[in-house]
């Protein structure tokens, strides 16, 4: 045997060997899964024993359960079955009685429908009956129409025309009457609201109202400082009018009753307060000194007091700016309005009286909802003519009007300042709430007192005016100049005419007078019937 036949009984022996470990691992293989189906069986046929064991118990459950739920809702559910039988009972009820009320409606409903059949026949007789008199009316209309154009000689336009005229005519005076009775109505409703407006402003205005009064004169204090001023009398007067540009008169042998008085004469309010402060200095240093007084001590103080006075006019211009919150004014505005401080109407002191004025008037727009600074500004600066008008001619407005245009001003303020006396027509909210406040604080109680010339010029010039009227016999005047008094003959005036003469005279008053506040006028008409008669004696 050779090592080829050797090799070839090797392979084959060992091909042979590999068939047979292959069939002996099938042969295993085929046996565990035997063996693992037949596991799987007993584990199904156990699973399936037991889930019918535990699906009869469930099923024993659930009817036991079923059977506890029924026994507890049992009675509910009869109780129900009971309700829902008496509801259908009262809806069968209920469904026959509407079915027998529909019924009776349906023959109401026939009734009316005959009705108004019947109504719609006697309808279309009536229309025909109207449009037989419509027909008639039309041809009688006709015919007049032809006679009234034949007795008149005029077209039927000329006619139609003349109606509408009439028409128009009637229409327009209703009209007009209709304007003035709202105009009425909205006057007397403006006038209760301006009066509203004007008490609260009055009643919000927290600042003391001014009270001062003008120191007009000056008084020697003794017969003692009068003479030790006298022994130079020529020389001091002569010195004073040089320092403060002031006429003096002191009478060297005065009558008793004018022994202590000094004139000061002057356009200039400033330069007489100056005046005045230099005679106080002077009293005062000669009742200490006891010596006479001498020009040039005159000229010593009269340059001190000036600079004084100047700083305090300053200075009161300046408080006066601030008080009202103008802190970009013009210096020079400011320092005329301190100059204001010696200034006086009617003894109303100027100064108090223009700061009022600007609070006013910035009350007065607050509420009016317009501009509160500018109208406060207006007001303030109102007046300022009046420190200037001793050296331009023409209306303090005007001059102060000017003044402070030329401060660069608004045009708006400067026309309100120039139109609050009507030099020129106001024209605007501010030019009239100027005009209102000016009027407050000069014509409340005790603003303004008259000197005894203003108040006779008053009286005279109410008396003249009453006097004018037929019928007049006498004026008084009462009330310090607020009231008018007059008597009228009962003879030529009648009680319809004596009314319209008090309105006439209050009208003329109105026009032609300047005055603070109101001048009442009462017309008074009398009339005294006597009569006597003798009896007759009897038989």
């Amino acid at each position: 045997m050779n090592l080829t036949s050797l090799a070839i009984y090797i392979l084959i022996g060992s091909g042979v060997g590999l068939l047979i470990i292959f069939a002996i691992q099938k042969i295993v293989e085929r046996s565990i899964i035997n063996e693992a189906r037949q596991d799987a069986d007993e584990i199904i046929k156990e699973s399936k024993e037991t889930f019918e064991a535990e699906e009869a118990h469930r099923l024993e459950r659930t009817q036991e359960i079923e059977f506890d739920l029924w026994s507890k809702v049992e009675d509910a559910h009869l109780a129900i079955e009971e309700k829902c039988t008496e509801l259908e009972e009262q809806i069968q009820s209920k469904k026959k009685t509407y079915e027998e009320s529909d019924k009776l409606q349906r023959q109401n409903l026939m009734h009316e429908e005959t009705d108004l059949r019947m109504a719609s026949i006697r309808l279309s007789e009536v229309q025909k009956q109207f449009q037989s008199v419509k027909d008639q009316l039309q041809e009688k209309r006709t015919v007049y129409t032809k006679d009234l154009l034949a007795k008149t000689t005029m077209s039927e336009e000329d006619v139609i025309g003349q109606i509408k005229d009439r028409f128009i005519s009637e229409y327009e005076a209703d009209t007009e009457k209709y304007l003035q009775q709202v105009d009425a109505d909205l006057k007397d409703f403006s006038e209760a609201k301006a009066k509203r407006i004007l008490a609260l402003c009055i009643e919000r205005f927290s600042k003391e109202m001014s009270t001062e009064r003008h120191i007009s004169s000056t008084y020697f204090p003794n017969e003692k400082i009068r003479e030790l001023f006298c022994r130079n009398l020529k020389e001091n007067i002569t010195a004073l009018q040089e320092a403060t540009g002031c006429d003096i008169f002191i009478d060297a042998n005065p009558e008793p009753e004018r022994l202590f008085n000094v004139q000061v004469v002057g356009y200039d309010p400033v330069r007489r307060e100056l005046t005045r402060r230099i005679f106080d200095k002077i009293f005062r240093d000669t009742e200490k000194s006891n010596k006479p007084t001498d020009p040039i001590y005159i000229k010593r103080i009269s340059e001190n007091l000036k600079t004084e006075l100047v700083r305090q006019i300053k200075k009161d211009g300046d408080n006066l700016s601030k008080e009202l919150g103008f802190q970009d004014l013009h210096p020079e505005i400011k320092q005329v309005m301190g100059s204001l401080r010696y200034r006086y109407s009617y003894t109303q002191n100027q100064y108090f009286h223009c700061g009022e004025v600007g609070w006013f008037a910035g009350l007065l727009a607050g509420e009016l909802k317009t501009e509160i600074k500018k109208a406060k500004r207006a007001g303030f600066l109102h007046d300022l003519g009046k420190a200037l008008d001793h050296q331009f001619d023409g209306s303090h407005a005007v001059i102060g009007a000017d003044f402070i245009q030329e401060r660069n001003e608004a045009a708006d303020i400067v026309h309100a300042v120039r139109a609050h006396h009507y030099d020129v027509q106001p024209d605007n909210e501010m030019d009239f709430l100027v005009i209102a406040a000016d009027a407050i604080s000069g014509g409340r109680p005790g603003a303004r007192r008259s000197t005894m010339e203003t108040y006779n010029q008053k009286v005279t010039g109410l008396q003249e005016i009453g006097r004018r009227f037929k019928g007049v016999t006498d004026i008084f005047v009462l009330n310090g100049g607020r009231e008018c008094r007059v008597l009228v003959n009962s003879r030529v005036l009648d009680d319809a005419q004596a009314m319209e003469v008090s309105a006439q005279i209050a009208k003329t008053i109105e026009d032609e007078m300047q005055y603070p506040g109101q001048i009442k006028v009462v017309v008074v008409r009398e009339t005294i019937v006597s009569e006597s008669r003798h009896a007759e004696k009897r038989k």
